[in-house]
């Protein structure tokens, strides 16, 4: 480059020719730069080669894109090439520092024993310097640095990563006093946030603790940026933001509850509606809970929007009729099932017609959240198609339904409870579900401690 300098020792930093009196970022001497090709800026005129920049994502997928390729690269941090680029992430997150070789060691076989794992990690320093320049990536040999026993990424070269910049804008935006400024540097940030912090990696030691905070700083941004947005009369853009949110994570509730708040004021009540319907029915079947009472507030406040005026006949059989289940049990929720158990309570009062209460108990131990939702998705379809249309049906917490059959006794509701198990070994044979049934008479339940105790002393004398 400059061949009155060989043998001379140039510094380069930040793609810049040291001032005097900097302390040096990275040296070298311009035999070194002339065997490794290293890049520099041009200066005083002089035509040298630029140093072209890195992006990288780390939200969703690890992705790494050089200035000058059309598309990013996208690796995987699963599988035979995990710990190669589980190394480069690292490094590429703490790129402002020098990472010893016993940190990546640590980092890389927290408990593996290695004769020589100094010659193990060099190995895989190699490996993933040689699968950079597979992808394309100049210079890829001084790409991951080594100096002293100490590794960088890129420290010739600018690189950008998404988490950062994310970080920045969003508590920029916090910030922000002015509604209209705070709300674009959120827009900003939120565009950047695809997914949790390096979703393959989650669970990792060194990736939770930054998963953690990412994605409190979204939902923190976000809870902000919809409340701003409302202020300022925004609707549209206040439910886009919340249904991004609720994409990533639909267990956010608050989230649903702004969209229907949105919604509302957007003048679509059928619309808040519908996603009631969806979320409610979700967090049933797969979180086994019932919808929060906010949310249901808002349920009933775009009830109100929607048929508070003057109605239809079509309206009114719209509100009053079910029409996605037109045959079988009735499955609702834990709220509608305790009222219509009320409902049947008070008519026993009064002309003690029976009615039993059965339990389903999925009795299976030590499964993953994934089996336990498809064998109690087995047993509701069972339920649904066994059962007769007046027998309503609740799922109890992650792992029960609670069925009423008006008319039966405890006595004749273990018939029910054959029929139904039968019906399931039927239909899924080859299912390893296995459930508890338990019928109980409802009038017995509802009765007080006094009259229970009257019933006893009754059955002695008798």
């Amino acid at each position: 480059i400059m061949p009155s300098l060989v043998g001379s020792e140039m510094c380069i930093r930040d793609r810049l020719f040291l001032k005097e009196g900097d302390e040096p970022f990275m040296s070298r001497t311009a035999k070194e730069i002339e065997t490794t090709g290293l890049p520099c800026e041009a200066q005083n005129g002089e035509t040298i080669q630029v140093v072209p920049k890195v992006d990288v994502t780390m939200f969703g997928k690890f992705t790494l894109k050089q200035e000058g390729m059309e598309v990013p690269h996208a690796v995987s941090l699963t599988g035979r090439s995990r710990r190669l680029w589980t190394l480069t992430a690292y490094l590429i997150l703490n790129r402002n520092r020098g990472v010893s070789a016993q940190e990546l060691i640590d980092l890389l076989w927290p408990e593996a024993e290695n004769d020589n794992p100094l010659s193990t990690l060099q190995n895989n320093v190699s490996r993933a310097r040689a699968a950079l320049a597979e992808l394309g990536f100049t210079h890829a040999k001084v790409i991951i640095h080594n100096e002293k026993g100490y590794y960088r990424w890129a420290p010739d070269r600018e690189t950008q990563l998404d988490v950062e910049q994310f970080e920045t804008l969003a508590k920029a935006a916090l910030a922000e006093e002015d509604m209209e400024k705070s709300v674009a540097l959120a827009q900003e940030a939120v565009a950047l946030y695809t997914g949790d912090f390096l979703t393959e990696s989650a669970a990792e030691f060194w990736c939770i603790n930054l998963n953690t905070y990412y994605r409190s700083l979204y939902t923190r941004l976000c809870r902000a940026a919809v409340d701003r947005l409302l202020k300022l009369g925004r609707i549209t853009d206040a439910e886009k933001l919340c249904t991004g949110v609720i994409r990533l994570d639909p267990a956010a509730e608050e989230f649903s509850v702004f969209l229907m708040q949105a919604l509302i004021k957007n003048k679509n009540p059928k619309k808040a509606l519908e996603h009631y319907d969806y979320i409610a029915s979700l967090y049933r079947e797969v979180y086994g809970v019932s919808p929060s009472e906010e949310l249901e507030a808002q349920k009933a406040l775009a009830v109100q929007e929607l048929y508070g005026s003057e109605t239809s006949e079509d309206d009114i059989q719209t509100f009053l009729l079910e029409t996605e289940q037109e045959t079988g049990a009735f499955c609702c929720d834990n709220n509608v099932f305790r009222e219509i158990v009320n409902l049947h309570v008070r008519g026993m009062r009064r002309n003690d017609t029976p009615a039993a209460l059965m339990t389903v108990r999925l009795a299976n131990r030590s499964i993953d959240p994934e089996k336990r939702a498809i064998y109690m998705k087995q047993m509701e379809v069972t339920l649904l198609n066994e059962l007769r249309a007046s027998d309503p049906f609740t799922k109890v917490g992650a792992n029960q339904f609670w069925v009423l059959l008006p008319g039966a006794t405890g006595e004749n509701g273990g018939l029910v409870s054959r029929r139904v198990f039968n019906r399931f070994q039927k239909e899924y044979p080859k299912s390893g579900a296995a459930y508890t049934f338990k019928s109980l008479d409802l009038r017995h339940i509802h009765m007080s401690a006094e009259e229970k105790a009257t019933e006893k002393t009754e059955r002695r004398k008798a």
